[in-house]
C-alpha cells in the first residue's frame, strides 16, 4: 500500500472520530432523507489521478483539500447515518476528476444500495451517446450532469444543437440530465431548458440550485419569468441545496417563506434536496438542520416528498427505459 493511501486512511478515521457528539446524538427527522448531491473522492491519487484544472479555487488547493480530507463512502456514510440519510446520488466531482468517472463508478459497484450515480460527460462529444448507453447498462447510472458558463453569444453549449446527440440518448434511455448553468444569462438558459423539456419528454431535467434565482426579498424571490414558466413542464425538477440556502441567508431572505413560495410554484413532488457534501464547506448536520428548518412551513407529506419521495422516483439506477407508447 502506498504511503499516501495509509496517510489518507488515518486522516479519514480522524475526520470521523472528530465529529462532534451532537452529530451522532441529534434527533433524526420523522422521515428518511435522500441526498441528491454528494461528491465522492479519494486521496489514493496513484489509482485515481486528479484532474483538477476546473477547480473553482485552483487545482493546488483542491488537491490539497482532497488529500487531507477525502470524501470516501466511509466518511460520507457516517454522516448520512447520523442524520437519517438512507441513500443518495453520487454526483461526479468536476473539481477533482473532470469526466473521469472511475472512482464514482467503482464506489457505486461497491455500495449499489446507497449510491445512485450521476456522471459527467462532455455534452458535445460524439462518444457521449454510446457512453451513456453503456454506463446505463453496466454501471446503472441514473443520469448525467452538464455544467458551464455561457459563451460569447450568451448560449450554454449543453443547451444547443451541438449537444442533441447526448440529449436524444438520454431521452431514449430515460435518464436524468442534471443542469448547472453558471453566471450571466440565466433567463436565456431557463428559456432553453423549457425548449429541451418539450423536445425530450422522456428526460427528467433536474436544475441544480433551482436554476440560481437572484437572492433577494422580492415578490418572486429573485425568480425570473423564465424560471417561473418552467412550472408548465412536468419533466423539470428543482434541486434545493446547501449552496442556495447559504446564498439566501446572506441576502437575508426568510427561508421558510422562500420554500413555501417555491413549493407553491413547482410542487413538492418536483423538489429534491441535495447537501453538496464534499464541495460546500461546513458541518453536515448544519446542512441538514438548515434545510429541514426551512421546510417547517410545509405539510409533513410535502416535506417527505421534497426530502425523499421525489428523488427516489426521479433518480432510477439504469434509467427508466424508453417512453411508453
Amino acid at each position: 500500500m502506498q504511503r499516501r493511501t495509509l496517510l489518507g486512511s488515518a486522516l479519514t478515521a480522524a475526520v470521523v472520530s472528530s465529529l462532534p457528539k451532537a452529530v451522532f446524538g441529534a434527533d433524526k427527522p420523522a422521515f428518511k432523507l435522500f441526498d441528491t448531491h454528494a461528491h465522492f473522492y479519494t486521496n489514493d491519487a496513484d489509482k485515481y489521478p486528479f484532474n483538477a484544472k476546473g477547480a473553482r479555487f485552483g487545482a493546488e488547493k483542491m488537491i490539497a483539500k482532497a488529500m487531507a480530507n477525502p470524501m470516501t463512502p466511509e466518511v460520507i456514510f457516517s454522516q448520512w447515518d447520523a442524520a437519517g440519510v438512507e441513500m443518495g446520488c453520487g454526483v461526479q466531482y468536476n473539481s477533482t476528476y473532470a469526466t473521469d468517472n472511475r472512482y464514482l463508478l467503482d464506489m457505486v459497484a461497491k455500495y449499489p444500495n446507497r449510491i445512485v450515480p450521476v456522471v459527467i460527460l462532455a455534452p458535445t462529444d460524439a462518444a457521449t451517446p454510446a457512453a451513456l448507453a453503456r454506463m446505463a447498462k453496466e454501471n446503472k447510472i441514473s443520469g448525467v450532469r452538464f455544467t458551464s458558463s455561457a459563451d460569447a453569444a450568451g448560449e450554454f453549449v449543453f443547451l444547443t444543437d451541438a449537444a442533441k446527440g447526448a440529449w436524444q440518448a438520454a431521452n431514449d434511455l430515460g435518464l436524468v440530465i442534471v443542469l448547472m448553468p453558471i453566471g450571466a444569462g440565466m433567463p436565456n438558459a431557463m428559456k432553453r431548458v423549457a425548449e429541451h423539456a418539450a423536445r425530450y419528454p422522456n428526460v427528467k431535467i433536474v436544475l441544480d440550485h433551482i436554476g440560481f434565482p437572484t437572492p433577494g426579498v422580492t415578490p418572486t424571490f429573485g425568480f425570473s419569468p423564465e424560471h417561473l414558466a418552467l412550472a408548465a413542464h412536468k419533466n423539470v425538477y428543482y434541486k434545493y441545496t446547501t449552496l442556495l440556502i447559504e446564498q439566501m441567508q446572506e441576502a437575508k431572505v426568510p427561508l421558510q417563506d422562500f420554500v413555501k413560495y417555491v413549493v407553491g410554484i413547482y410542487g413538492a413532488d418536483h423538489m429534491v434536496w441535495g447537501s453538496d457534501i464534499g464541495n460546500t464547506e461546513g458541518k453536515f448536520t448544519d446542512f441538514v438542520q438548515h434545510a429541514l428548518e426551512s421546510a417547517k412551513g410545509l405539510t409533513l407529506a410535502q416535506q417527505k416528498a421534497m426530502f425523499y419521495d421525489t428523488a427516489l422516483s426521479v433518480f432510477i439506477p439504469g434509467g427508466r427505459g424508453p417512453a411508453k407508447a
